[in-house]
This record gives C-alpha cells, structure tokens and sequence, in this order.
C-alpha cells in the first residue's frame, strides 16, 4: 500500500510532467497570407515601393504593451533613431516559435532575380506576386507560406495578440488583427492542436476613412477602390521646423562659446 508521502510524490512528479509537456506545445501549423488573397492589403516602403525579398517578418507577441506605446510614440515623434526603436522592438518580442519544416521554398524569386532562402525558424517576404493596385498591373514583393509543427513558449500565453512586423531601410511597419473580423482575430493557439492563420485580410486598415491604429500601430495606408490597399511603413520622421530651429540655436549657442574662448 501506497503511503501518503509516496502518493504526494507522484502527484509532484505528474504535474512536473504536464508542466514541461504544455511547455513543448505545439502550435500546428503557422500560416501567414500578405500577398493581397481575400482583398488583404500588401506591406509596401513608405515611398509604395518594394520591401526586398529575404526580409524577414515577425510573428508573435510583444510582451510589454505599454513599453510598446512608448516605442511607437518615441519613433513617430523622431524623438528615438531608427537602431533605437529596432532594439527596444526587438527586445519586447516573443516569436511564436520554431519550425520543423521550413517556411517557403528556395526556388521562388522576385524582382531583380532574387531569391529567398528558406528558414527553419523565420518568416519572410518569399513571393513575387502579380497584382493590380489601383488600375495598374504590376509585380510585388509579397509574403505567403506555413510552417509546420511549430513550437511556441508558453511565457507568451495562450489567446495573446499576436503581431506581424517588418523593418527595411530605416522603415518599420507593425500590424495586428485584433476585432475578430475577416479571418479572426489572431491569438496564439490554446491547445496542441490549435493551428494560426496570419492573414492581412483581416487587418481593419481604416473605419470612416481613418486609419484604425488599433490594428495598424505603426505604418501608413493607402485605399484603393479596386485592388489591395498598401500598408507603407513608417519612414524615420523628418525633423520638424520647430526642431530644426533649436537644433541651430543650440548650434550658435555652441559656437559663441567657442569665440568667447
């Protein structure tokens, strides 16, 4: 018979088991759609052109959401450089995980003749896409492809918001598909069997005209009647007048010292 210590130890050892089982979930399959399927927007540079090939994506959470405001607000007002804002990014984010089988394939190219190589553990721009964007047929750098079996930490959290993002030449562009709407809201999965679609579609790009900066947190879009709409990133903010103006008095300042010297 069994006696109460020995009973308390297997109880131990079966929730020491569970724990590490649930933190070796796995997400399924990770999916992310941004090449203009389903009337999506498509990522774009501040200036509508495109975002090269190979640049990696982001998916998964940022942890601190008020350090995020404060990052967004900093980058937007010019008062943080581009490295700045990238490292504080990059250090408040949680990839959703690893692949086993990689994202995309070696074989596509886009513009230019680049190639994309594919990632084990990272998401990229991977396709060349043909698209008409406001009348006009072109091609576009675009993204879209699954990887499967995907691990995620469970110090994300299950039903968190998840994120996509992307940074190219000084340039930073970060949505989300909160409101339930299109495809669903995009939350990290609560089960092993859970599997997430990341599609632009249903990113809400604008209510009544105006940019929904709930879904779109950092970056700039252009609606069309007809085709994808453009989600540009965000450029590193020109200096404004009144900043230029105290950027020279401090210069005169610096300058009348050194003649009084």
């Amino acid at each position: 018979m069994q006696t109460v210590r020995q009973i308390k130890l297997v109880c131990s050892l079966m929730l020491l088991s569970a724990g590490f089982l649930g933190m070796t979930a796995q997400a399924g399959t990770v999916t992310i759609v941004g090449n203009g399927a389903g009337g999506g927007p498509i990522f774009v540079t501040s200036a509508a052109g495109n975002i090269d090939i190979g640049t990696r994506l982001r998916v998964g959470t940022f942890i601190d959401l008020t350090a995020l405001n404060n990052t967004i607000s900093a980058f937007t007002s010019g008062s943080a450089s581009y490295s700045a804002t990238l490292l504080d990014l990059n250090n408040n984010f949680a990839d959703i995980g690893t692949g086993v089988l990689n994202y995309g394939s070696s074989s596509q190219t886009a513009n230019g003749g680049a190639s994309f190589t594919p990632s084990s553990s990272q998401f990229g721009f991977n396709n060349l896409t043909s698209l008409t964007v406001n009348g006009v047929a072109g091609t576009w750098n675009t993204f879209n492809g699954s990887m499967t079996s995907v691990n995620y930490s469970l110090s994300i959290g299950g039903s968190k918001n998840l994120y996509v993002w992307t940074a190219f030449n000084n340039e930073i562009g970060i949505v989300r598909n909160a409101n339930g709407t299109g495809t669903g809201a995009w939350t990290t999965p609560t089960s092993d069997a859970s599997n997430v679609t990341l599609n632009l579609s249903g990113v809400q790009i604008s209510a009544g005209g105006t940019v929904d900066t709930t879904e779109v947190l950092l970056g700039t879009v252009t609606e069309y009647a007809s085709g994808p709409d453009l989600i540009r990133l965000q450029a590193v903010p020109e200096p404004s007048t009144g900043a230029l103006m105290m950027i020279g008095a401090v210069g005169l300042v610096a300058l009348r010292r050194l003649r009084k010297v």
